[in-house]
Parts: structure tokens; C-alpha cells; sequence
């Protein structure tokens, strides 16, 4: 009896039922597709990471380095499983061609290696590590899609050439948030190569099973090793690798939980619709003797049915959703495979998803044994009739939650998109940036940049007028032993400079003024546990030198942990030349001067000059794709939801004041007037919905975007809006869909016949 009243009452009311299914389908196809995401791209990399021995520790360092001093602190200090010291050559963008592409404007340090003696391997597409012969080179796999290469095309490295053989995944530096990127090459290939490059050293550690890489820091600069340059620790690596895909999957996550927070009200919609419509039935089933609980659980069988239905199809839909999404992850990363973790991880995510929408229908129909519709949708709101103001506000409920989860993406991409973001990286807000690295002449090409942008700016008895630079800034960035009461020594990267020029994003604070002020990043902060106001020692040419933390900054780059301070002639005269790791020139032009026509003239041998537009593509160009990908899935969500639900409601109404528009047209109304009273409702309800989902996605979606953004050092997160996308062209696009939806609803008055009224029908 029940399967055929289930049966009898889906058969009855198709649209609805179909709805439902709908909404479970789609509330599970997020969420299980935003779980797949995650397991797949935690898995790639874990996978990578163990096939490619990826160190625990990794120092980087430029310069002279003593081999016996290191092998005696890796056979003194317990932990150590191994050791190994890989050389990276260092090489100029200008000399290096891929193809037919310069990578002169990249922004990345390019330079070539060797594969590792026995860890930190660089593998194939295959996972596998290449065999490299003489002439041939191995390339980074992020380059073949941004460059357009395939194998068997050409690498020009001055005035050398090598085939491209293939394309290397690189635990360490596959994410183009890591500032460096490795060639593999044969060891003939490096020797012959040397003279295009300068030698640097990645000093690296693999650990035993629970040693503190912390530990082995601060016991690795407190034996003066070398160490002039940043130290690396594998979850750093890990979390460099997964926040490109990460921030997307974040945002799939986002959106799920919205749709499964308007596929609660819809379904509460329809359900009690449904309850209103079949009072006559439930009183015919009471009057049988049937209980209330009895006919309770008649109702909530259908909604198993449905919710099964709506797991199954949302699980297929997610699966194959997940190969688009999740392509760069494999071109990155390779593929995790499937494992039992993965299906345990979906089933429990499919039935906390579908569990939340049933429960959600158990208590409705437990309190709708007692409420009207109008009074279990607004139970604080008297309904005087039929066609109360109170029902549209389910209008404005789905289009404010539509714009709400279209905005949050959309918004986070533009503000990683704009040159603003540099300041949530530890970087100036600039027009341009000048880099002096891969070299041993930093402070000869720094002192001769400086020089000629002193002539630029009107310096050194030239006209201002004649000049076309407004201001730069010029940062040395040098690595010192830095003391904490209470905690090990560390080591940090100082920037030392004029930091009021071109101020990063302070979430506590002011930029270093005086020779004893010190800034930190977030990061920095929290683990060495100091605040604004804190004293932190740094050691200077033997000597420890207090300072005072003056302010807390975001720095997303470096693995989030730097430092800054005014650079004094004490410190200058203190540290040798030879320490300064890079030097970095922030320029802003004067207005009608144009950044490329500027570029274009400025070549500084040695130096590397990028608009800082292309600085932050160049860095978050993956994740930048990865958030538009999100952000296009939003768009259409939130057009599809809006059009879907508006239709749907609409239809209801009018279905349920079909004797009181049959009347009005009895009593000489048009239909066309009728249509106009209805759609104008439904429209102001859906623009007031959007101006509180314009008010909310602007102002809670970046507050949630920032505490994920937190973890990773961007503290005092703030959306970099594009007013006209956000203001115009997202509330057009779901206006035109709600509208639409409106018209759909309410093409229903036409088949209305006059005569209706008077047979009794409601």
C-alpha cells in the first residue's frame, strides 16, 4: 500500500517531485565534487612527494661552502637519515629560449641541475625519472601548457642548444608560487653550461620518522653553516603545491554550501505547498485512523526515495564534473589513483549531504502538523490573505543567496588579479619591479640601477621635469640569526630599505622608521610568539642587536616568513657586501608615462624588470585559471538555481490563487494586467534579494576568503572589487535569469478561464 501511494502521489505531481530530486542532486554533486578535489589533489601530491624523496629540510645558500663542516653536523646530529648537497645553476631569462618563446619577462628563476644522488628526484610525466643524455633537456611540465612546447622542440641557453626531451615534475618547485624552476640536464650538459650561469647550493636533509625540522633549524644555524639564503621544510612544500588548486576547491566548497542552504528552503517550500494542497487527503487518511506519525512517515518515505535518487545522480555528475577541474592538478602532479580512504571520504559526504536535507524535511513535517504554508515559512508574520507580501520574500531569500555565491569567486579573483594583491605578497605596490639576483654582482648592477634612476627622478643636478620616474625604493634583503626568549634560534630573511615608499598591507602596526625597528610577517610572528611592541635579537657580524617589532604584515611569498627593516649605516658597514642575497627596486612613473614604452627602454644587464601586473600573473597564474574555472561553475549555478526556483515559486502562487485571478478576469480584468501585478512583485523582490546578496557576498565573503587566506599569511584580507563585473554585469545576468524564471511562472494566468470561479475551484 505504501510503494503504491509513494507512487500514486510522484505520478500526481511530477514537477514537484522532479524539483526535489533536483535540488538533492545538485546539493550532493557540489559537495562530492568539492570532496573529489581535495582527496585527488592531497593525494597527487603526497604521491609526488614520496616518489620524488622530497627533502624534510632544505637550506638554500649562495656562495662558498664548507662540505666536512656539514657532513660532521649530519653524522653529529641525531635524526639525520641522509644528506646531500644539489647544485642549481643559476641562469638569465634573457639567455634562456623555449621554442620560439624568450623567457626574458618570466618572472620565475630559471636555472638548470642534475637529477639527485639518492633523493629529491625529478620525474617524468610517468612519474618515473628520466634518463637524460647529452644534448637533451628535461623541462618544467607547468611550462609545456604556458609555452606552448612539445617534445622534440628546442632550448636555446645562450649561445648553446639542447632538445627538449620531455617534461619534469618537480616535488619541490612545481608550483609557480615557488619563485624557482629547475632544467634537468645531463652532468656533461651542466659542466659545459657553467659559464652562462652563477652556482648556488641546495643543502638538503631527509629526516627519520618524528624529527622536528624546527629543531634541526635552529641547531643548524647555531653551528654558523651556511645558510645565506631562504631554509625550506616539506610542509611548506606541501603547502606551496596545494594552495594554487586549493583556493578552487575552497570556492566549489563555498558555493555547495550555499546551494545546500537554498536546497533546504526550496524543499521546504515545496513540501509544505504539497502539505497545503493535500489537507483534504491527510483529513480523509486521519478519519481512517491513520496517526499523525503514520502519515508522517508516508511523506518522509517519498523523500528517501528522492534523496537516493539525487545521491546516485549527483555522485555521476560530480565524477565527471572532476576530470575537467582536476586536469592541471594531473598535469602537475600526476594522478593519485583511487584508494578506500577516497570512497569512505564520499560516502560520508554524500550522506551527511543528503542526511541534512531528510532532517530538514522530519522537522518540517513535524511542525507542519500544526502551521499553515505562510505560517511555518514566516512563523513570526500574520497572513491576512492569500496573496500577503510575506510568500515573495522566499524570492528575495534565493536571489540575495544566488548573488551571494556567484560574488564570492568572481571577487577573490579579481582581487589575486590586481596589481593590489602585491601587498598581501611582501611586496610594494609599484608600477615596476626591478629584480638583481642570479648573480655575484648584486651591489655592482644594484649601485649602477640606482644611479640611473637618480638621473629618472631629476637627481644629481638633473631637471625633475625632464625626469620620468616619480620615486623608487631600493630593498636588500640579507639573511640573519634571529633570538626570542624562550625560543630556538631561526633564521630569518631580512629586507632592509625604505619600506614607507611603497607600503605592504599592515595587519598590526607601521612600517619600519627607525634603525631599531623591525617588522615581521604573519607567519614569522606567530611562530616566533611576538607581537607589536615585542624586542627580537638578530646577530650581526658576530654581534646580537635588539630590535623592536613595530608592525605585522601579510606576506604570501617565501613560504610566508620574512622580515623588514630601514637599512643604517651601522648595519652596512657591520655586514659584508658579499651576504646580500637579492636587491629589489619598486618604481612608480610619472603620470603619461607608460609602463611598457618604459620597460621597453630600461634593459639593466643583470637585472630582471617586470610591470608588477605581470609580477602577480606570473606567480598566481595557475591559480588564477583554477579560481576562473570556480567562478565560471558559480556563474552558472546561480543563473540555473535563480531561473529554476523563481519559475517554480512563481507557478505555486499562481496555482494557488487561481480562484481569485478566474474572478478578476470575471469581473473584467485583463490577463495581461493581472501577469503585470504579479511579475512586478516577483521583480522587486528579486532586486531586493540581490542588494542584500550584494551587501553580504561583499562583506561575509570576504571575511570567510580571508580566514582561509590567513593560514597563508595574508592577514587583514580585504577584496580588490571589479565594480563594474560585481555591480552591473552578475546582478544583470541573475536580474535577466529571475526575470525569465517570473515570466515562466506567470504564463500560467493566461490559461486561467474566467468561468473557473464559479465552478468552485481554488
Amino acid at each position: 500500500m505504501l510503494r503504491t501511494l509513494v507512487k500514486n502521489d510522484i505520478k500526481k505531481n511530477k514537477l514537484m517531485s522532479l524539483a526535489t530530486v533536483i535540488f538533492m542532486a545538485v546539493s550532493a554533486m557540489l559537495t562530492v565534487l568539492a570532496v573529489l578535489l581535495f582527496t585527488r589533489l592531497s593525494g597527487s601530491i603526497d604521491t609526488l612527494m614520496e616518489q620524488a624523496k622530497t627533502p624534510d629540510f632544505l637550506q638554500m645558500h649562495g656562495g662558498a661552502i664548507e662540505e666536512e663542516k656539514l657532513n660532521q653536523f649530519a653524522q653529529d646530529y641525531p635524526g639525520i637519515e641522509d644528506w646531500q648537497i644539489c647544485r642549481f645553476l643559476n641562469l638569465e631569462n634573457s639567455l634562456l629560449t623555449l621554442g620560439d618563446v624568450s623567457l626574458a619577462d618570466s618572472t620565475q628563476d630559471n636555472g638548470i641541475c642534475i637529477q639527485g644522488e639518492r633523493f629529491d628526484f625529478l620525474l617524468n610525466r610517468e612519474n618515473q625519472m628520466p634518463r637524460v643524455t647529452k644534448g637533451q633537456v628535461y623541462v618544467p611540465v607547468c611550462y609545456r601548457t604556458k609555452y606552448h612546447i612539445n617534445a622534440g622542440d628546442k632550448m636555446q641557453i645562450g649561445s648553446e642548444e639542447l632538445v627538449i626531451a620531455g617534461f619534469i615534475r618537480d616535488a619541490q618547485m612545481n608550483s609557480m608560487l615557488a619563485s624557482s624552476k629547475r632544467f634537468l640536464v645531463s652532468s656533461e650538459d651542466y659542466e659545459a653550461l657553467k659559464r652562462w650561469g652563477e652556482e648556488e647550493y641546495l643543502i638538503e636533509f631527509l629526516l627519520e620518522e618524528g624529527t622536528d625540522t624546527g629543531s634541526l633549524g635552529a641547531a643548524y644555524m647555531a653551528q654558523d653553516l651556511p645558510a645565506n639564503g631562504p631554509a625550506v621544510t616539506r610542509p611548506l612544500i606541501r603547502m606551496m603545491n596545494a594552495l594554487s588548486d586549493g583556493l578552487m576547491i575552497l570556492v566549489i566548497l563555498l558555493i555547495g554550501i550555499v546551494v545546500l542552504l537554498i536546497s533546504m528552503l526550496c524543499i521546504r517550500f515545496i513540501l509544505l505547498t504539497r502539505l497545503e494542497k493535500d489537507k483534504k487527503e491527510i483529513g480523509m487518511l486521519k478519519a481512517l485512523g491513520i496517526s499523525k506519525k503514520e502519515i508522517r512517515q508516508l511523506y518522509f518515505a517519498k523523500y528517501i526515495l528522492f534523496s537516493v535518487a539525487g545521491a546516485i545522480l549527483g555522485l555521476f555528475a560530480a565524477g565527471w564534473l572532476q576530470h575537467p577541474l582536476a586536469e592541471q592538478m594531473k598535469e602537475l602532479y600526476g594522478d593519485s589513483g583511487t584508494g578506500w580512504q577516497r570512497a569512505v571520504l564520499v560516502c560520508a559526504t554524500l550522506i551527511l549531504t543528503e542526511g541534512v536535507l531528510l532532517l530538514s524535511v522530519y522537522r518540517n513535517l513535524k511542525k507542519s502538523e500544526k502551521l499553515t504554508v505562510l505560517e511555518a515559512l514566516f512563523p513570526e508574520q500574520e497572513v491576512k490573505e492569500k496573496g500577503g507580501r510575506a510568500r515573495y520574500l522566499f524570492i528575495s531569500a534565493v536571489t540575495a543567496a544566488c548573488i551571494f555565491l556567484m560574488l564570492i569567486p568572481q571577487n577573490l579573483y579579481s582581487t589575486m588579479a590586481s596589481p593590489r594583491f602585491v601587498t598581501y605578497m611582501g611586496s610594494g605596490n609599484g608600477e615596476i619591479r626591478i629584480d638583481i639576483r642570479q648573480t655575484e654582482e648584486i651591489e655592482r648592477i644594484t649601485e649602477q640601477i640606482v644611479r640611473e634612476l637618480e638621473k629618472e627622478t631629476g637627481g644629481e643636478g638633473e631637471e625633475t621635469a625632464h625626469g620620468s620616474v616619480e620615486k623608487y625604493a631600493l630593498l636588500r634583503t640579507k639573511s640573519y640569526p634571529a633570538y626570542v626568549p624562550g625560543k630556538p634560534e631561526t633564521s630569518l630573511l631580512v629586507e632592509m630599505g625604505d619600506h614607507m615608499a611603497f607600503p605592504v598591507s599592515y595587519a598590526m602596526g607601521n612600517p619600519p622608521q627607525k634603525s631599531t625597528d623591525l617588522a615581521l610577517s604573519a607567519l614569522n610572528a606567530e611562530e616566533l610568539g611576538v607581537s607589536v611592541g615585542d624586542r627580537v635579537q638578530l646577530r650581526i657580524a658576530g654581534k646580537k642587536t635588539d630590535y623592536t617589532v613595530c608592525g605585522i604584515y601579510s606576506d604570501i611569498t617565501n613560504g610566508g616568513k620574512t622580515a623588514k627593516a630601514c637599512e643604517t649605516v651601522k648595519v652596512c658597514e657591520a655586514e659584508d657586501e658579499a651576504s646580500c642575497m637579492w636587491s629589489i627596486v619598486y618604481v612608480s612613473l610619472k603620470e603619461g608615462v607608460t609602463k611598457e614604452d618604459w620597460i621597453a627602454k630600461h634593459h639593466f644587464e643583470g637585472a630582471q624588470t617586470v610591470d608588477i601586473a605581470s609580477y602577480v600573473e606570473g606567480t598566481y597564474g595557475q591559480t588564477l585559471e583554477a579560481i576562473k574555472l570556480a567562478s565560471r561553475v558559480a556563474e552558472v549555478m546561480g543563473v540555473l538555481i535563480s531561473f529554476v526556483v523563481v519559475a517554480l515559486f512563481m507557478s505555486f502562487i499562481i496555482e494557488r490563487d487561481r480562484y481569485s485571478i478566474s474572478l478578476k478576469k470575471a469581473l473584467g480584468f485583463s490577463g495581461g494586467s493581472i501577469q503585470k501585478k504579479y511579475g512586478g512583485k516577483g521583480l522587486g523582490y528579486a532586486a531586493a534579494g540581490m542588494l542584500t546578496g550584494l551587501l553580504a557576498g561583499n562583506v561575509c565573503g570576504e571575511s570567510l576568503c580571508g580566514i582561509f587566506l590567513k593560514s597563508f599569511g595574508a592577514e587583514s584580507f580585504r577584496f580588490v572589487i571589479a565594480w563594474g563585473k560585481a555591480l552591473l554585469w552578475i546582478p544583470a545576468l541573475l536580474l535577466l535569469a529571475a526575470g525569465a524564471g517570473i515570466l515562466a511562472g506567470i504564463s500560467e494566468i493566461k490559461k486561467i478561464q474566467a468561468y473557473e470561479c464559479c465552478m468552485g475551484k481554488e
